[in-house]
């Protein structure tokens, strides 16, 4: 371990995992367990979920943000592969926490990983969205993107002491990932199944971008499910719903299969 606590960045939503596989859930750039916490309870009845929340939010507020995804990716792999304790592990992501979520599953040891479970993020290695990087943005357009993306109420920039409090962590995430995706090359494949969740109502990532993912496996699916960007906030039951039919998929237990499958011929990805 790197000299920080396998809880300090992971937090059990249900109590100790007792059932397998167990889900861990990766929010969005900045947030926290607060941002998880409505899909970890809808899970809670059948599966055992597990938060994550990095440096510089919440009851870390004091630490540090993680200044690069490699580095966040590592840490986070290793608190995950203690806390699982050789169980199977699902990963969720949202957002930029999709790439975190993927380089962490690549970390993992073989065998480990049952399911990777992306949400509103374009694919590793698809060109960035936007020419400029949002966290090279003054404050009040960095702000104005963040309120765009769905992350911040709009009513919460005129509060000048909350966005000072939660601006070093927002625009570490958003460095990190815009920074790690234009580095990125070729992206390597993780060993184990991706559902790609796609919002019908996100204009932000490309129906293309999202049907990328299935480079980096040999076994994906996307699903279509009502809403915006920000899934995690407007439908956590639904995104509930993807994971656990996911984990009967590879559990074998698999019933009828929830949301619209988006068509991933070539001639439409």
């Amino acid at each position: 371990m790197t000299g920080t606590s396998t809880a300090d960045w992971l937090v059990e939503i249900a109590g100790p995992p007792t059932r397998t596989p167990v889900p861990y859930l990766v929010p969005h750039a900045g947030a926290g367990v607060g941002a998880v916490l409505a899909l970890g309870r809808a899970l809670a009845g059948d599966l055992d979920p597990v938060a994550v929340r990095l440096p510089g939010r919440e009851a870390l507020l004091d630490h540090p943000p993680v200044a690069d995804l490699t580095t966040a990716a590592d840490g986070l792999a290793e608190r995950i592969t203690a806390h699982a304790a050789g169980r199977p592990v699902v990963l969720y992501g949202h957002s930029s926490g999709a790439i975190l979520a993927y380089e962490a599953a690549r970390r993992l040891a073989a065998g480990q990983l049952a399911l990777l479970v992306v949400s509103a993020q374009q694919a590793p290695g698809r060109p960035p969205g936007r020419e400029t990087s949002s966290w090279r943005l003054p404050t009040g357009e960095f702000f104005a993107r963040v309120v765009a993306d769905g992350y911040l109420p709009p009513e919460l920039l005129a509060d000048p002491d909350l966005l000072a409090l939660v601006e070093p962590a927002l625009r570490a995430d958003y460095r990190a990932v815009d920074r790690h995706m234009r580095e990125l090359g070729e992206p390597e494949p993780v060993p184990a199944p991706v559902i790609t969740v796609r919002a019908e109502d996100d204009a932000t990532v490309a129906v293309d971008d999202l049907v990328a993912w299935r480079a980096v496996t040999s076994d994906h699916r996307v699903v279509s499910v009502p809403g915006g960007h920000n899934l995690l906030r407007d439908q956590p039951h639904r995104l509930a719903a993807v994971i656990r039919e996911g984990v009967q998929r590879v559990t074998g237990t698999a019933e009828t299969p929830i949301g619209a499958p988006v068509d991933r011929s070539p001639d439409n990805a």
